[in-house]
């Protein structure tokens, strides 16, 4: 407001309230950290261009600082409605809203067309993405054209199914349909909601989340696609998004191991599952192996692969270095357009993969989870201590390990199976901490999980 004296007149700063300036508030407290509604507000603020038709060009500094102050605008701007498009992932319609918007903000972004027809084929929405594909290409021609994550997403959507003959596995992985998972949410004893889903038919097995996976993507993922469609084949699978991760509540304070515990727990009761097998993938081991200690009566059996007994914090000293700088760099880098963390993370999940399903799979995992939440998470099962548990575990349980994994030392694997009573323990060919579908060790995996798990559907 304007304050007069005698015949002077100043600007009261104190008692104005400038959009813009609230908006770097909560930037400086943390995007990340702000509830959805927060950012949906921060994001109404921008109606237009900073400061459009105030245009001074006699005061070369107020027009050097209008165009920086411009631009600063708008990449904040930009990175409001990504996150939105990104956490609105459960309400696509207005998922949908946020990506339409971005690639009108931004529409020379290939990341921005990438996460707007990623977002309309997940929704079966394939002419449109056709469509927006099409505009996206004339769009990016005055920047080259699309080089990387619009031609990767378009592609993954459109592979000719027929390039390779079908073989008998082919005919057995073939995809469930879109209506075949149900998707519902539950509350965890804190108020989170978490997400969960059901997909195909026969006896129940529960997969216990790891962190980075999103039921809604899945699908199109090349690390989990076929996990997915393979596991549904026998079995009522079970499986829901970790809390901070998916389309679960990125906006949950409490990361404890105890509490991912209690919203597996959650997920079960509301899927309402008696007695059931139990998978569990990287980190979601430890999970499994407390579950099934605390519940003997309900787990019938147990799949372990790239577990381990002790988090990374308490192995060997210069595995919890390399651990610990990794911590660093996804907690100030992983939300960067530039996706040399993402890059580094994938080669060490999967180093086999080609450098396409590399790229997709880099796509992919930045809407999955934001950097604080995987920091977060990255650092709770750092010191995540199981051995005591091991004993406790009653029913029958298959441990699995790439010989060569560079995420989880293949010992860990062995000290599991180790301490769970007549364990089975095998390891597979591979260097991949995630199987992928065009390595030797993947039908080894599916047949020994198919074989062990035979007896549930007698």
């Amino acid at each position: 407001m304007a304050v007069t004296e005698h015949d002077s007149v100043a600007f009261d700063s104190q008692s104005a309230a400038v959009d813009l300036t609230l908006v770097r508030r909560l930037q400086i407290a943390g995007l990340e950290s702000a509830s959805i509604g927060q950012l949906q507000q921060a994001a109404a603020f921008f109606r237009g261009p900073f400061l459009d038709g105030l245009d001074l060009p006699e005061n070369p500094a107020f027009q050097s600082w209008r165009v920086a102050e411009r631009e600063d605008a708008r990449r904040l701007h930009v990175k409001l409605r990504a996150m939105l498009a990104d956490r609105l992932v459960t309400a696509s319609d207005e998922a949908l809203s946020n990506a339409r918007e971005l690639v009108k903000i931004d529409p020379q972004s290939e990341d921005a067309w990438s996460r707007l027809i990623t977002l309309l084929l997940a929704m079966g929405r394939r002419q449109e993405a056709q469509q927006q594909y099409e505009t996206a290409n004339r769009s990016l021609h005055v920047v080259g054209g699309p080089v990387g994550p619009l031609v990767e997403a378009w592609g993954a959507a459109t592979a000719p199914v027929a390039a390779k003959p079908p073989v008998a596995e082919d005919i057995a992985l073939a995809p469930p349909s879109p209506q075949a998972q149900a998707t519902r949410f539950c509350v965890a004893s804190d108020g989170v909601a978490i997400a969960y889903g059901r997909t195909g038919s026969g006896p129940p097995l529960v997969w216990v989340a790891n962190w980075i996976m999103h039921l809604q993507n899945d699908e199109l993922s090349p690390v989990w696609r076929h996990w997915v469609r393979a596991l549904a084949r026998d079995n009522r699978l079970v499986r829901y998004d970790q809390r901070g991760n998916g389309m679960s509540d990125w906006n949950a304070g409490d990361f404890s191991f105890d509490t991912l515990v209690t919203d597996l727990e959650a997920v079960i009761d509301a899927a309402g599952e008696r007695r059931f097998a139990m998978l569990a993938v990287s980190q979601g081991c430890a999970a499994a192996v407390t579950y099934a200690a605390l519940y003997p009566e309900r787990v019938s059996r147990l799949v372990l692969l790239g577990g381990f007994t002790r988090g990374w914090m308490l192995r060997a000293a210069d595995d919890a270095e390399r651990r610990r700088a990794m911590g660093v760099l996804l907690e100030h880098d992983w939300d960067r357009d530039n996706p040399a963390v993402r890059q580094m993370f994938t080669t060490l999940l999967v180093p086999d993969a080609t450098p396409a399903q590399k790229q997709r799979l880099n796509d992919l995992l930045r809407l999955a989870i934001s950097a604080d939440n995987i920091a977060r998470i990255h650092r709770v099962f750092g010191r995540v201590d199981i051995r005591s548990q091991l004993a406790a575990v009653r029913c029958p349980t298959l441990v699995l390990h790439a010989r060569n994994d560079a995420i989880v030392p293949f010992d860990e694997g062995r000290s599991l199976a180790a301490g769970i009573a007549d364990a089975r323990f095998v390891a597979l060919d591979s260097r991949n901490h995630i199987l992928l579908e065009n390595e030797p060790a993947w039908p080894r995996f599916l047949n020994e999980v198919r074989a062990f798990l035979a007896s549930d559907r007698l």
